[in-house]
């Protein structure tokens, strides 16, 4: 797995759709690449934070908002 063209196509995604919640930008993800998991998304989704690309929020129900910062 190439996890350099995960980023990319994370922020892609969030451009075109907006803020999505995790399970749905987890599906699309794991659309364009099969061998990809929760725990990688959740990776990649603070080495984002920490860069300052996307913002991730708790929501109620144990859920999360992920947006572009």
């Amino acid at each position: 797995m190439d996890t350099k063209l995960i980023p990319p196509k994370i922020i892609e995604l969030l451009e075109r759709n907006g803020a999505l919640k995790f399970d749905d930008l987890y599906k699309r993800v794991k659309k364009f690449n099969s061998d990809f998991n929760e725990n990688d998304l959740n990776n990649q989704l603070m080495k984002m934070e920490i860069q300052g690309l996307v913002k991730v929020y708790r929501i109620p129900r144990g859920k999360r908002r992920v947006e572009l910062a």
